[in-house]
């Protein structure tokens, strides 16, 4: 199929939710992203986004052969984390990846829109993300 591999090109991550994250890791939150992946190959999606500078830990699904919802991808996010579930917050946009990481006593929040989500983590963390967002 032509062009297959940019299904998701026109998607990017939410400059607002970027920006609290950094805040809070700025704030020594430690900050991971945990992402779905159609593959990287012929087109990398993520390319460009410097996560792997940005956040501590960066776990795409292509990688570890499993994927949201499957709770075992959660089980691996909080090894590379290195944090127990009930110290975490899982900021997604779809309803059904939230469940599998509540079973295991992460706080989920469904992001719906960004600054509802930055208000819900940062009660959370008991830290104010929005000064610099």
């Amino acid at each position: 199929m032509r062009g297959g591999g940019r299904v998701l090109a026109g998607l990017h991550p939410e400059p607002m939710m970027i920006d609290a994250a950094q805040a809070a890791r700025h704030a020594g939150v430690r900050v991971g992203i945990l992402s779905n992946s159609l593959g990287s190959s012929p087109y990398d999606p993520y390319a460009g986004y410097r996560f792997d500078e940005l956040y501590d830990e960066v776990l795409i699904s292509e990688h570890y052969g499993t994927r949201k919802p499957d709770p075992e991808i959660y089980s691996i996010m909080l090894g590379l984390m290195g944090l127990s579930a009930e110290d975490c917050v899982f900021v997604d946009d779809t309803a059904r990846n939230l469940p599998p990481a509540e079973a295991l006593g992460i706080t989920t929040v469904l992001a719906t829109t960004p600054a509802d989500p930055i208000q819900q983590v940062e009660a959370f963390l008991g830290l104010t993300l929005r000064e610099q967002v």
